[in-house]
């Protein structure tokens, strides 16, 4: 009787992969719920290339994206199109003996940015008119680990179980702006984020875990199978973006800018869906199968940033963006909140980031084309449970322009050290993180 007591106990860990009955109290881990955090940044092989500093440039079509007021700069008809291929590199290290974490990788390519601009005069006024698609969110993530346990006080237990968890998936937006040439000098813009995950799937996000062990519990000997795939589904919300483009100071060929650029706060709906099987053997199987809506709160931001155009071959830029993390969090259909960042409670505090970006752009003039040289460097902390993680970076670019197309690359390194595990649901354990981004862009000009 008191070994089917035990299997029992044993059975309901499984269904919540949390080890934290018993002798599995130190070893708790759950699943990630959220595995990417979305950063306010924009699209597009030139502005990636330049460090992301573009709020003050911004003049192509993914000025809906980085500021909408910088639209108005578009003086033709255009078609875009941008992909991008990302690969990151996680080095764990774990903080206690048990829990097994090795080096990840995974990689992945996407559509970007597409986009179609149009400028045209109303009642006097320019105007660009521009309709956009981009990449809002990312959740890859892939993890391969083992956790252990040899406890020999009553009932003793020697257990060892490999988890594989892997996340994919994301959310875009379609993004409809106009910009206004207020003065000759002023420019105001507006972009509506619409967002949504059904332009490419019937999901947003998944997440599968499956995990096997074997062991033996107080003279039985036990093995287990566990299979979870949760959907994050029909995710919907929507939220403004507005932006400011003054030319501040001209002086022949030289140009001083200003940009600005808030981000509306939103409160996002998505349909969490749960399928389960756990298998305990001797003792038999459990399934579970569950839905529920979740409500997701994200934070507003507001960037400003500097261009300066020496010459016709010269320009430098400089970005400052504030995120409002304080307010990320989650509530159930019970109306219970938590934290985004590895479910944790609401007491625990999100600061806000503040990230800084510089670029430049050189270009060659040819006699029918025009070759860019680009690169800049970025801080842009992503949000942690407390401080935020520090997150550096390096970009470089090049491409070839000329009266009827634009074709540009880019190439984004991005690290971070002692990253917390409990961001992800990974208490106790920290990585390093190395991210390689390739970004390239088409431009047709009509």
């Amino acid at each position: 009787m008191r070994q089917k007591q035990i299997l029992f106990a044993l059975t309901g860990i499984f269904l919540s992969l949390s080890l934290s009955q018993a002798s599995f109290a130190q070893f708790s881990l759950s699943p990630p719920n959220v595995n990417a955090v979305p950063l306010p940044t924009g699209s597009g092989a030139r502005a990636i290339a330049q460090g992301s500093a573009f709020i003050a440039v911004a003049d192509d079509a993914t000025a809906a994206s980085w500021n909408p007021g910088a639209l108005i700069q578009l003086e033709k008809p255009e078609v875009s199109i941008v992909g991008s291929f990302l690969a990151t590199e996680q080095d764990f290290d774990t903080g206690f003996t048990g829990l097994t974490l090795g080096n990840e990788s995974v990689s992945r390519g996407d559509l970007n940015y597409a986009s179609a601009a149009y400028p045209f005069r109303v009642f006097g006024k320019n105007m660009v008119a521009a309709l956009n698609y981009q990449q809002i969110y990312d959740f890859h993530m892939d993890l391969d680990f083992s956790m252990s346990i040899d406890d020999p006080s009553p009932p003793s237990l020697d257990y060892m179980q490999t988890i594989q968890f892997e996340s994919k998936g994301g959310v875009g937006a379609l993004t409809p702006a106009l910009s206004v040439l207020v003065t000759p000098k002023i420019s105001l813009g507006i972009a509506v984020n619409i967002f949504t995950d059904e332009f490419f799937g019937d999901y947003a996000w998944k997440q599968t875990t499956k995990a096997t062990g074997s062991g033996n519990l107080d003279g039985t000997d036990i093995t287990t199978t566990y299979d979870s795939e949760t959907k994050f589904e029909d995710f919907q919300a929507i939220n403004f973006t507005f932006g400011v483009l003054w030319d501040i100071w001209e002086r022949e060929d030289k140009l001083l800018t200003f940009g600005a650029v808030y981000d509306t706060p939103y409160t996002a709906s998505v349909n969490r869906v749960t399928n389960m099987t756990s298998i305990t053997d001797p003792l038999g199987q459990s399934r579970l199968h569950s839905r529920e809506e979740m409500e997701i709160d994200y934070p507003m931001s507001f960037g400003a940033g500097f261009g300066f155009r020496y010459n016709d071959a010269l320009s430098l830029s400089f970005d400052v963006t504030w995120t409002d993390w304080s307010t990320f969090e989650q509530k159930d259909e019970e109306g219970n909140k938590s934290r985004p960042l590895g479910g944790a409670s609401t007491d625990r505090d999100i600061d806000d980031t503040f990230a800084v970006r510089t670029g430049m752009e050189y270009l060659i003039f040819r006699k029918k084309t025009i070759i860019p040289v680009r690169g800049g460097f970025f801080y842009d902390p992503r949000p942690s449970l407390g401080n935020p993680t520090d997150v550096y970076g390096f970009s470089v670019g090049s491409g070839i322009s000329t009266k009827r197309f634009s074709l540009d690359a880019a190439y984004q390194f991005r690290w971070a050290n002692d990253v917390d595990g409990e961001d992800f649901g990974l208490s106790g354990a920290s990585f390093d993180l190395n991210e390689h981004m390739f970004l390239t862009s088409l431009i047709v000009y009509f």
